[in-house]
């Protein structure tokens, strides 16, 4: 942000950001020699929902789940993946999660942004998988932990909602 006083000083954002957190953006504020409004360059609906989400002080996205990475991640590598989950407010597991363990299905936890028609509202635990290798997993879907693949995980923090999983 700013430097401090002086000509040098970048301006401060007043209730937005400047527009050079987008690639797109910072081409459209370096041929217009002017800070832009990022919301213009953005994915459409998540970004928006995940500053509303932050203003009315709700939940982080990953609130209340718990996530495995199993196998090797070369598309997505797993510290960023990793990074993601601590940054959307969830918790990573060093250790598979084991469906019909009593400990994990009486968690009582529900996951916050799962639609509220879904029975994926009930699953804590996700088994995730590089959707891109050649390694699949045991398939795993039984109450609270679920098997997902990493594009999914992904595709989650764009559109700030835990998107429905395939059946």
């Amino acid at each position: 942000r700013g430097a401090g006083p002086g000509p040098t000083a970048a301006p401060r954002s007043t209730g937005w950001r400047s527009c050079c957190a987008a690639r797109v953006g910072v081409k459209a504020c370096l041929q217009r020699k002017a800070c832009e409004r990022e919301e213009k360059y953005e994915i459409p609906e998540g970004p928006q929902r995940s500053r509303l989400n932050k203003e009315q002080l709700l939940p982080k996205l990953f609130d209340g789940c718990y996530f495995y990475f199993g196998g090797t991640f070369k598309h997505h590598p797993k510290d960023n993946l990793i990074k993601l989950v601590a940054a959307a407010g969830g918790q990573v597991l060093s250790r598979k999660p084991k469906p019909d363990s009593d400990v994990t299905q009486t968690i009582n936890t529900v996951a916050y942004h799962a639609r509220p028609d879904s029975d994926q509202r009930f699953c804590t635990q996700y088994i995730i998988y590089e959707d891109l290798s050649n390694h699949r997993p045991e398939r795993v879907r039984q109450g609270k932990v679920w098997m997902a693949p990493s594009s999914w995980f992904i595709d989650c923090v764009m559109s700030f909602e835990l998107l429905p999983l395939d059946s």
